[in-house]
């Protein structure tokens, strides 16, 4: 579930532009209708060509392929379910989005070129050193398989209908505690 915060966070910002994007024409029709370069010169019309949506497309395949190791190792059941779903939505996306104008694609695309270009950029050992960020660390041997998204969802269901039973909150906070003040001593025993 933590993997999906972050999409979530920027889920206002993307959506806020997009909305945007998708108004302007009826605000400022005449400085986007002459606004565009090369083959799409009026940004409020949708690209005659169809070769926005296709790139925009092919830029966000890029991107889901950049990253697919990582997806792939932290868990790769799910991982490969993923990829499989944003390998569809880049196709899917081209006729369900044909229509947008040229704004939108514009936005997309650029965005989609520079989150690959700072995907690409951090895979590069040198970057991630002069930056100070470390490598993912590798899967300890023997340690259990992580779990899917199905799973953890039912796990936190079970877990909700366990605490909402006869135990009260002092009784689950003294156990926490005690709990706590083990493994702390387990800790010195260690030293």
């Amino acid at each position: 579930l933590g993997s999906l915060v972050i999409p979530l966070v920027q889920m206002p910002v993307f959506m806020s532009m997009f909305f945007a994007l998708r108004k302007m024409p009826d605000y400022f029709s005449t400085e986007l209708s002459d606004g565009g370069i090369l083959w799409f010169t009026d940004l409020a019309a949708p690209d005659p060509y169809m070769i926005l949506p296709v790139t925009s497309a092919l830029t966000f395949l890029l991107m889901m392929e950049m990253g697919k190791e990582q997806m792939l190792a932290t868990s790769p059941q799910q991982g490969k379910l993923m990829l499989t779903f944003f390998r569809s939505i880049a196709v899917v996306m081209i006729p369900l989005t044909m229509n947008f104008s040229s704004a939108v694609f514009c936005y997309w695309t650029v965005n989609n070129t520079f989150s690959f270009a700072q995907s690409a950029l951090f895979k590069s050992a040198s970057v991630r050193k002069s930056l100070g960020i470390w490598d993912t660390p590798k899967p300890v041997p023997g340690a259990p398989k992580p779990k899917g998204i199905n799973e953890m969802l039912q796990d936190f269901m079970q877990n909700k209908k366990k605490d909402s039973g006869d135990t009260n909150l002092k009784e689950r906070i003294e156990a926490h505690n005690a709990m706590i003040e083990q493994k702390k001593g387990g800790r010195r025993k260690r030293k």
